[in-house]
């Protein structure tokens, strides 16, 4: 009993250090790769601390290797967005302006059902409230719900370019050629694509921009007026 008690201690610090060390948070926030790692982790723990004939290095090297494949993954999705999307996913938009967006959800295996069963969980009551509803990679359903009729309608924000890379389905979606973009971008001295972190289309209409870190990471705002003459 002892050496069972002194080994389930051993694995649970080693684990805990191993989960520190990859950033993880809730099980919420996990990615489908994060998830298959953990899962993994603790049925390597448990089949070690119950079996005492097995050595613990037996689960160790396991675990390490593990850990190594992990943040192999999460190297490889901050260095390329389409591997990131090979990986995760991408959000899917299962609700535009009030209307269910059935294809999309047949494609994500989602009905109606269990879209009323997230809108619940975040106390909406009437799927005739909601303007947009995403999916997003993580399972988690983030909603935008309709203003009142004297109010302006909710929009959605797009991200156009992400670390230094078109986002080609929402420059699309907008109807924004790269050509206009990269014009704009000229006009508050960005010489380059590659060197922005971030452009963000916002819901009012304007642009929110970040440089990367190497460019002083400087933000701007480009008005809506700026904004518009993309689409023009």
């Amino acid at each position: 009993m002892l050496i069972l008690f002194l080994r389930a201690v051993l694995l649970y610090g080693f684990i805990l250090f191993i989960l520190r060390m990859t950033g993880k948070r809730q099980i919420a926030d996990l990615q489908p790769f994060d998830l298959i790692i953990t899962m993994a982790i603790a049925d390597l723990a448990a089949t070690a601390i119950s079996d005492t004939d097995i050595p613990l290095v037996y689960s160790v090297v396991p675990i390490l290797a593990l850990y190594l494949a992990q943040q192999a993954v999460a190297f490889l999705c901050l260095r390329s967005r389409r591997f990131r999307t090979f990986v995760c996913g991408s959000p899917l938009l299962l609700v535009r302006e009030g209307v269910l967006q059935e294809g999309i959800m047949r494609e994500a295996n989602y009905t109606v059902s269990d879209l009323s069963d997230h809108l619940r969980e975040q106390q909406v009551f009437d799927l005739r409230s909601v303007q947009y509803a995403i999916l997003e990679t993580n399972g988690f359903l983030s909603v935008l719900e309709k203003q009142k009729a004297d109010q302006p309608q909710p929009r959605l924000s797009y991200m156009l370019i992400l670390d230094g890379e078109f986002c080609r389905t929402a420059l699309r979606h907008l109807r924004i050629p790269p050509r206009a973009l990269k014009a704009l971008l000229r006009q508050y001295g960005v010489k380059d694509v590659e060197d922005v972190f971030y452009l963000q289309y916002l819901g009012d209409g304007s642009l929110r921009l970040q440089l990367k870190a190497r460019c002083g990471a400087k933000v701007k705002d480009i008005p809506k007026k700026e904004a518009q003459k993309l689409c023009s």
